[in-house]
């Protein structure tokens, strides 16, 4: 089980790495961050066909600014009204930006999508 926590907390990508990647790609999606969550929620597979390993453009209500178990800055868009959300990862270069967020503002974030676990997943994510 250490070992896989490790593979992931290790082997994820880098957020600036991923940034800079996608900083030019036109998204392939706008979408609504409860349309996203509520697409991954009726069918996993099909999101991940549609959405998955894609840049794409979401807009929700932020419900949380906070930094992971790896200290990496993420904020949540609102998802769905009990189960989950949509969580954006940041590089460590957004610390402000992030810092004058609120919960309950509504922001677009773009980002690679990264499917779902637990969360539907963003990485790289720029707000603008």
């Amino acid at each position: 089980a250490v070992a896989g926590f490790l593979t992931i907390a290790y082997g994820s990508d880098d957020e600036k790495t991923t940034e800079k990647a996608i900083a030019t790609e036109k998204p392939a999606f706008s979408v609504s961050s409860k349309k996203l969550y509520a697409d991954y929620d009726a069918n996993g597979v099909s999101a991940d066909e549609k959405y998955k390993d894609k840049v794409i453009r979401v807009t929700g209500k932020i419900t949380t600014i906070d930094r992971d178990i790896m200290d990496k800055i993420y904020i949540t868009l609102k998802g769905d009204e009990y189960f989950g959300d949509v969580q954006c990862f940041f590089a460590e270069d957004h610390t402000k930006t992030a810092s004058q967020l609120s919960k309950g503002q509504r922001i677009t974030v773009k980002g690679k999508c990264e499917g779902k676990m637990m969360n539907d997943l963003l990485k790289g994510c720029i707000i603008e």
